[in-house]
């Protein structure tokens, strides 16, 4: 939609300058500080208008020239914080993995631990039934 104004401006303004270089046929002198010469009318109007629209193109270029500048710093600082972050999740995950690893340690250290007690008094409990039993049946 934008275009089509623009368009659309650009047509009403080459009509507005045509209208006025019809109009304005007359010679007229130019003095160039120099020297004076004498032009039609017409030919300054489109004079006029011609470095007009260079010094618009001259311009646009230059902040077009900065604003794609500017992309490509924003696209490199982005990539920049990606990596980082990717670092600092890469370097967040090896730090809980490792503690994950010592807790798992820890787990198996106690599990063994539970282990060892259950036999020890496994063993504790069928001795003390053994004894129990062997002094209420004494032998024959």
């Amino acid at each position: 939609m934008k275009k089509q104004w623009g368009t659309i401006a650009a047509i009403i303004l080459i009509v507005i300058v045509a209208f006025f270089a019809v109009i304005n046929v007359e010679s007229v002198p130019v003095n160039f500080g120099f020297t004076v010469v004498a032009w039609p009318l017409i030919m300054i109007i489109l004079g006029s208008l011609l470095i007009g629209a260079l010094a618009t193109v001259l311009m646009s270029i230059g902040t077009t020239y900065k604003n794609k500048k500017d992309l490509k710093q924003g696209k490199k600082d982005l990539e920049n914080a990606e990596k980082r972050k990717e670092e600092a999740i890469a370097q967040t995950r090896a730090e809980y993995d490792e503690k994950l690893t010592q807790k798992d340690l820890v787990i198996s250290e106690q599990t063994d631990k539970i282990n060892s007690l259950e036999k020890e008094l496994i063993s504790r409990m069928t001795q003390s039934t053994v004894n129990s039993t062997n002094q209420q049946n004494p032998p024959v």
